[in-house]
């Protein structure tokens, strides 16, 4: 994924909800998310070519999502490396996003640059390799956005301008009179936004992105409602700026 923003217990009956888009190149196959053959249950897209996943949850709450990232300055990829997607599916092997945590922290760092986002109701955090480390930090509630074309601490036009409009949003999902998880389809709104900063002419600076390789090749938005014991997964096969949430699943939880 290359745009991922995060509500953690921003939402009144929503304490996870998560929109993201998928970035790659277009002839990467994949299938959308479906229950996988995995104990705990395990509902996730898949990446046909390594196995592993982008985003996913499981029956215990725990949601997972990683972007790979890219940064102008690196040495160049490392060969043989494990699928970052791997790693994704790895973390929604556990109960809580504290026992994942601990998991990852443990872990050697053999993967491209990526930035992994763990979360359950009760707590978040994310995760980046530097330096040959593996380096977790615990997220707060609100609002998270993250973003390829950034470091992990650092600041972006594009991530900035992505938590602009996800906040704004924010605002008017708090006051929506619509009941039930699919008032948060207003995130495409945000999702399908083809912006670019001031003066670019990158379109991988756009949220929703068309290149001529590479670009937004699916959308998802994720909602946990503790209520109904359930986490809705809405896919968008395709960019979301032309293409419809048509693909719907339920995780009933534990």
């Amino acid at each position: 994924m290359c745009t991922l923003a995060l509500y953690f217990k921003s939402f009144d009956d929503y304490p996870l909800v998560v929109a993201a888009n998928r970035d790659e190149h277009y002839d990467r196959p994949s299938a959308p998310p479906a229950l996988l053959n995995a104990a705990p249950a395990i509902l996730a897209g898949r990446d046909l070519r390594a196995g592993g996943t982008w985003l996913g949850v499981n029956e215990y709450g725990v949601l997972a999502g990683i972007l790979n990232r890219r940064s102008d300055g690196e040495p160049k990829p490392r060969p043989g490396t494990r699928s970052r997607g791997l790693l994704c599916l790895d973390v929604l092997a556990f109960k809580t996003a504290a026992e994942a945590s601990r998991f990852v922290g443990a872990q050697p760092d053999d993967y491209q640059p990526f930035t992994l986002l763990c979360a359950d109701a009760n707590a978040a955090w994310s995760a980046y390799n530097q330096d040959g480390q593996i380096k977790t930090r615990a997220l707060g509630p609100g609002l998270h956005v993250f973003s390829s074309a950034a470091e992990p601490d650092a600041s972006s036009d594009k991530r900035d301008r992505a938590y602009v409009r996800f906040a704004g949003l924010a605002e008017d999902l708090n006051t929506d009179l619509a009941v039930g998880a699919d008032r948060f389809l207003r995130l495409r709104e945000v999702l399908g936004d083809h912006t670019l900063g001031d003066g670019s002419n990158d379109p991988r600076d756009a949220i929703c992105m068309h290149g001529e390789l590479s670009g937004t090749v699916s959308s998802s938005i994720v909602v946990y409602s503790p209520h109904a014991r359930r986490l809705r997964t809405f896919f968008c096969s395709g960019a979301p700026c032309r293409n419809v949430y048509g693909h719907v699943m339920d995780l009933d939880l534990r």
